[in-house]
């Protein structure tokens, strides 16, 4: 569950922070709404195409690099800076993400337990959606500008270890009890 805490920590900071991120705040809710759909339509053939683990372990290295390249205090154009066009990008992965453990939260837990599940992971994504808009507005302009975004980039880091741990779902059945989970468990190897 601690990648619902971290997605949403991550989603909830920018679509709270563009008024601290984006030059203009409209053109940055604009520019982070089209991230959003383009994650939309981009998140379910990738899943499908290279599975549930691949697809968020990728998504979660790729957020970690963007939010390692938004630390350089480079400016690109007039208004814009290199934080602002990565953090654009870095919406676009983490919606993707968002996607993803909805569809991969279902298929982990059997149905006896699904709700828990959701739950579960609903109270956990609610933590971490009061915390991101702390980093992003509060946080960011007392400390130096690589403490918000290095500290993003290793809990990315740690999604990707935590995607790492879980199984591949999208080739098995749905499990309808805990004994179909034992199941699928058992005699599992970890590889990428």
């Amino acid at each position: 569950m601690s990648l619902w805490f971290f997605i949403a920590m991550f989603f909830y900071g920018f679509n709270f922070g563009w008024d601290e991120i984006a030059p203009n705040k409209y053109l940055g809710y604009m520019m982070g709404g089209v991230g959003e759909l383009i994650a939309t339509f981009l998140v379910v053939p990738l899943i499908h195409r290279v599975g549930r683990r691949r697809a968020m372990m990728m998504l979660h290295a790729g957020a970690s690099l963007i939010f390692l390249l938004a630390i350089a205090d480079v400016k690109i154009g007039r208004d814009w800076t290199l934080e602002s066009i990565c953090c654009l990008f870095g919406i676009t992965l983490v919606s993707c993400c968002f996607t993803g453990i909805y569809l991969w939260t279902g298929e982990v837990a059997p149905t006896s337990h699904r709700g828990f599940a959701y739950g579960f992971g609903s109270g956990a994504a609610r933590v971490g959606s009061f915390i991101g808009p702390y980093i992003f507005n509060n946080l960011a302009p007392i400390t130096h500008r690589a403490v918000p975004f290095g500290g993003l980039a290793l809990a990315s880091l740690l999604c990707v270890l935590s995607s790492f741990l879980l199984v591949e779902t999208g080739d098995k059945e749905i499990a309808c009890v805990a004994a179909d989970v034992e199941a699928r468990r058992k005699g599992y190897r970890y590889r990428l």
